[in-house]
This record gives C-alpha cells, structure tokens and sequence, in this order.
C-alpha cells in the first residue's frame, strides 16, 4: 500500500496563487456598471438562481445571460492584458 504525503506549497506557489487571485480581484473591480457585482454573485458558492440575481441587483432575469456573457468577455480581455496570468 503506497501512501503520499500531503504536498505543501512552495513559498513561490503561496505567492503567485496570490498575486493570481489579487489580478482577477482587481480586474472584476475595473469592469463596467452591474458586472463587478454580477461577476461577484456568480463566485459564490452555491452560486445564486437567475430569479436571487434579479432581485438582488434589479435587473430583468432575461437580461442576466446576456450581460454575463459581455462581464466574461471583458473580464477575460482585461485579464488578457495581464502578462502574468
């Protein structure tokens, strides 16, 4: 019976997963109107229902996918625009 011992992370690791998190935390930031708190919503775990989202953040639920799918597309060029990620 083989066993592995738990791996810890490499002090390198601890920091990039850092820096990682703290790019995307301040790129949700910098999107435009409604999407940091929709891209915020959409974290949680569980995430929230299209009907919480509506009510949460006063938008028609028919526009929640649509204006999902602008935040990603932006978040993701903003991202992008990050070397190192």
């Amino acid at each position: 019976m083989c066993t592995s011992l738990p791996t810890v992370p490499s002090a390198e690791d601890v920091f990039l997963a850092e820096r990682r998190r703290r790019v995307v935390r301040d790129a949700v930031a910098a999107l435009p109107g409604r999407c940091p708190q929709l891209v915020a919503a959409l974290a949680e775990d569980p995430p929230p229902t299209y009907r919480e989202l509506s009510e949460r953040l006063g938008m028609p639920r028919g526009s929640i996918g649509p204006t999902r799918s602008r935040c990603l597309a932006c978040l993701r060029a903003l991202l992008h625009t990050e070397r190192y990620l």
